[in-house]
């Protein structure tokens, strides 16, 4: 550890041992680009991808288990209460051992669903950076997120301006955006070779257009049912398409029905459902479409800025900051109103009838997001972020500000030794007489013990009074015979 450079503890939300999500990600790529500034710490609640690459990258690891306040989210009337009641949680005395021992300058958690690091961090006296990778949504209860992020934190940084807005004025911890980046290095268009080896693997054929799908997990909010409903609505006119799904299912049983409605389709042949792959890079290059039918307001769009990258025109839902992205991006024009199946199948068709432009939105896309949201322009923002703090709060950038704590295990007070309880009285209250056999016994035996008793005494009486009188009579004799 450089001993010149500050602690940053980071808390990510999730460790998934299958698959890597966006926001675990997104958190690796931000310890990738803080290791010049900090000495990064990645505290995650278990073993998984994110701990193996953080490692490989050559960050510290630390596993501690917490939970997640997922009102935050989706806020309730018991917010307020549950933010509370964390504090009672087993596991918060162990974060707060774990950053008092560890005694960083700096604690960022990630996601706002993260907040028991937040507060943990707080009570310490440790500054908070909160990571908001979300679209919070709005209700009657939106207030108490906003002030639980407000006094666990003392800098927020969003993703993008979707997922900022809800804050906007309303808080008093500043606010910075950071849109997220991906590794260039791997996410470009690919050679014909490989396009053409992957789409040999997938049995594709060369007059096949691939249409596909891509979600680390598979659950309603990511709009598979509305991606089926859109592919079966081409199928009839469009006998060229193939149509590629990559991800495990969450939600089994909405999984399951997903399956149901394609067995039933009569075009079950022309879907491909694939669990997992190693390298999603490799799924793009066999891509002629990628669609992006999420059914919430995402705080980016990770899988369409990997997309854009990969050289694949992108249709997609106006969602959230995936409309955002599309629009920044110069594909406003392909992003529908979510939920509209039929509107994602008219894009895709219009896309099919004009090769021409087909190719040159892909080639669109990889210029225009590797100019926009490439590792160059996130670095950039990153040292903009960091220039930020060396103004308002420079002690976060010092090493050694704080000593670690130590906490004394507590004392277990000596037990006094225990003394045989005294035997109780007997008692002089009658005994009730009882129907049971038992008792009938224990009286009987109590009687006879108490009988033997009263008649030693007695015997040891008479038998001293016997002795004496023959001692009395012995004594007169020899009186006599002296005489």
């Amino acid at each position: 550890m450089d001993m010149t450079k500050p602690k940053l503890m980071l808390f990510s939300h999730v460790s998934n041992t299958k698959s890597i999500t966006g926001a675990e990600k997104l958190l690796l790529l931000f310890c990738r680009f803080m290791s010049p500034y900090f000495n990064c710490i990645l505290v995650a609640p278990g073993e998984g991808k994110l701990t193996d690459h953080a490692r490989k990258q050559g960050i510290q690891v630390m596993i501690q288990t917490f939970p997640l306040l997922y009102g935050m989210y989706n806020p309730d009337s018991r917010l307020p209460q549950n933010a509370e009641e964390l504090r009672s949680h087993p596991d918060y005395a162990s974060v707060v051992r774990l950053i008092g021992e560890t005694a960083p300058d700096l604690v960022l958690t990630n996601t706002i669903v993260n907040a028991l690091p937040a507060i943990a961090a707080k009570s310490l006296g440790i500054p908070v950076v909160w990571k908001v990778t979300e679209v919070i949504q709005e209700n009657e209860f939106t207030t108490d997120v906003l002030n639980i992020a407000d006094f666990y934190s003392d800098w927020i940084i969003s993703i993008s301006e979707s997922a900022a807005r809800v804050f906007l004025g309303k808080i008093s911890s500043p606010i910075s955006l950071l849109p997220p980046s991906t590794d260039s290095e791997r996410l470009h268009s690919f050679s014909e070779m490989v396009r053409q080896s992957e789409r040999k693997g997938l049995r594709l054929k060369e007059e096949h257009k691939c249409i596909g799908y891509i979600s680390a997990f598979i659950h309603p909010e990511k709009g598979l049912k509305e991606f089926i409903r859109m592919a079966i609505s081409l199928c009839p006119r469009r006998p060229e398409c193939r149509f590629v799904i990559v991800g495990r299912a969450a939600d089994h049983r909405y999984y399951d029905a997903c399956l149901t409605d394609v067995r039933f389709s009569g075009y079950k042949s022309r879907f491909q459902f694939i669990p997992f792959v190693e390298s999603v890079q490799s799924v793009y290059s066999a891509m002629d479409i990628l669609v992006v039918p999420s059914m919430v307001s995402e705080g980016f769009g990770m899988t369409a800025l990997e997309g854009m990258l990969c050289g694949k025109p992108v249709v997609a839902f106006a969602s959230g900051g995936l409309g955002e992205l599309m629009v920044s991006t110069g594909n406003g024009h392909l992003a529908v109103p979510a939920g509209d199946s039929q509107g994602l199948a008219d894009k895709v068709a219009g896309l099919l009838d004009d090769p021409a432009a087909l190719a040159n939105t892909g080639f669109h896309n990889e210029a225009t997001a590797r100019a926009m949201y490439g590792i160059e322009t996130y670095q950039r923002r990153l040292d903009e972020i960091i220039n930020q703090w060396r103004t308002f709060f420079p002690h976060w950038l010092m090493p050694g500000n704080r000593a670690p704590l130590t906490f004394a295990e507590p004392e277990i007070p000596a037990q006094p030794p225990i003394e045989p309880p005294e035997e109780p009285a007997p008692s002089r209250r009658k005994v009730r007489r009882s129907r049971g056999r038992t008792s009938y016994r224990i009286r009987i035996i109590r009687k006879r013990r108490v009988k033997k008793a009263a008649r030693r005494p007695r015997k040891r009486k008479l038998v001293k009074a016997v002795r004496k009188l023959k001692l009395m009579k012995s004594a007169k004799r020899r009186k006599k015979a002296k005489r």
